[in-house]
């Protein structure tokens, strides 16, 4: 199984930032070619239950709960049928919500456009309440940007999320206790483990590059290794393009 994590669907010259075009042509990659994209039910059945995934199964999750999300990624999942997981802060929607916040952009989606996104029948994950790095917090910090999160996110969406997205990609023991005292899984950005449903707090994820060719991103999903593995396979896929004579 690969986990897929994008951020910004948006042309910017940013390496969270995937241009619109090219996320359209990977969805319809993942639609039609040999891969079945899984949704955060099917992956929980895993984890649970030891419901056995297809092969070359793909998950499909967005971090930081930008706007643009739901208003240019959600219209092309809709298109090919794809799920998905988007990652919000729960502090991004309540009435407290900061006025800036630490991403690329400030667009955040808002409690309208999360329950457009819930309505098409996609999944929300926690993302601490408001995407502090949870290493460096402390105890009473980590206890509300997990728990306080939790709690938010039940409230203003009807139903708990079920999963959690570690804020930066950080965790450690103390971060994961807390973690699992709510959630049943949570996501990772670990580079050099690929996502082991037996170890289910650290699940680890393919960061998209907005550089890659389409032959890279499929690449990068073939080569069934860590995510660093998965980056040098796309670049290497890439490299060999260029070096081929044309014809």
């Amino acid at each position: 199984m690969n986990i897929l994590m994008y951020h910004l669907i948006q042309d910017l010259p940013s390496p969270m930032a995937v241009p619109p075009d090219q996320f359209a042509q990977q969805m319809e990659l993942l639609a039609v070619g040999p891969y079945t994209v899984i949704s955060e039910d099917d992956l929980h059945a895993s984890v649970a239950r030891g419901l056995v995934l297809p092969v070359n199964a793909v998950l499909i999750t967005f971090d930081d709960g930008y706007a643009n999300t739901v208003s240019t990624a959600l219209p092309v999942l809709e298109r090919f049928g794809l799920p998905a997981v988007m990652a919000v802060c729960g502090g991004y929607l309540a009435a407290d919500r900061p006025r800036e916040v630490p991403h690329t952009v400030q667009e955040m989606a808002d409690l309208r456009q999360v329950h457009q996104w819930t309505a098409s029948g996609r999944a929300v994950a926690a993302h601490s309440y408001t995407h502090q790095r949870l290493t460096a917090a402390s105890d009473l910090a980590l206890t509300w940007q997990t728990a306080g999160d939790h709690e938010v996110l039940t409230e203003l969406l009807g139903s708990p999320p079920r999963t959690f997205a570690y804020p930066y990609g950080a965790y450690d023991d103390r971060v994961q206790r807390a973690v699992a005292e709510l959630y049943p899984l949570a996501l990772a950005t670990d580079e050099y483990h690929r996502a082991d449903l037996h170890h289910p707090y650290a699940l680890s994820r393919i960061q998209v590059d907005p550089a890659w060719t389409l032959r890279a991103f499929r690449a990068a999903l073939d080569s069934d290794s860590a995510p660093a593995a998965a980056q040098r396979a796309a670049r290497q896929s890439d490299a060999c393009s260029l070096e081929e004579p044309s014809r």
